[in-house]
Formats: structure tokens, sequence, C-alpha cells
């Protein structure tokens, strides 16, 4: 299970110097936006779904699916290293437009602390 806090408002930010163990996600859902507080080294599907967000991922997070695309928000999309060939090819076949990815691809680090997340619409 993920480590998640879900919360409605601001994120505190450590002093600076101080090493980060968690980082915060902007999830914006319905023009709605929710912080989420998750650990660093964990998937952002986990976060994602621990939250509520409707993101079946069924392959368990191998990335041969789909079922996790996100949409991401451009300036976050572009701080992300490059997906590798088989993230590629699903998001080719699934016909993705720039900003989308796999959640299940995306590990967090303290670089992606505050990342703004598009939730899909609901099925």
């Amino acid at each position: 299970m993920a480590n998640v806090e879900v919360s409605g408002g601001a994120a505190e930010t450590p002093p600076p110097g101080a090493s980060r163990s968690a980082v915060s996600i902007v999830l914006w859902n319905d023009r709605r936006k929710q912080i989420l507080q998750a650990a660093v080294g964990g998937a952002l599907v986990a976060v994602l779904k621990y939250a509520g967000v409707p993101l079946p991922a069924v392959c368990g997070g191998k990335g041969v699916c789909g079922t996790c695309k996100i949409s991401l928000m451009r300036e976050w999309a572009d701080k992300l290293p490059p997906p590798q060939k088989r993230e590629q090819r699903l998001l080719a076949h699934l016909k993705a437009v720039p900003g989308e990815r796999l959640s299940c691809q995306i590990t967090l680090t303290a670089e992606l602390d505050g990342i703004e997340v598009c939730a899909p619409d609901s099925p």
C-alpha cells in the first residue's frame, strides 16, 4: 500500500537544505484541486489509485495495458525522463497526445515535488 496523505490544502515545504522523503502531487479533478502526499520512490499510479482516481491498471504496473494513462501539465511532462520503448509503443498505439503518460511508469522523485496531474474522466 502506498504511503499517501490526501488533503485539500497546501502542502508544507521543508526548510532549505532538508532532505525530502515525501512529495506533493497536485491532482486536478473536475476543475478541483486536491493535494496528495506520497513517499519518494513510489509509483504515481499507486498514489492516484489510493486517492480514488479510476485507474484500472489491470497489468499491475508492468506498462503493457495502458489503463493507467494520465495527463500531466505540460511543464511537468517536460521534466519527466522520456518514456522507455515499451511505453512509447503503447502510447503510440493508444494515440496519446503530448503530456500523456502511463502513471505506472512514473517513479516519484524529489524533483517531481508539486507535479500536476489531471485525473482521467470517470467511466
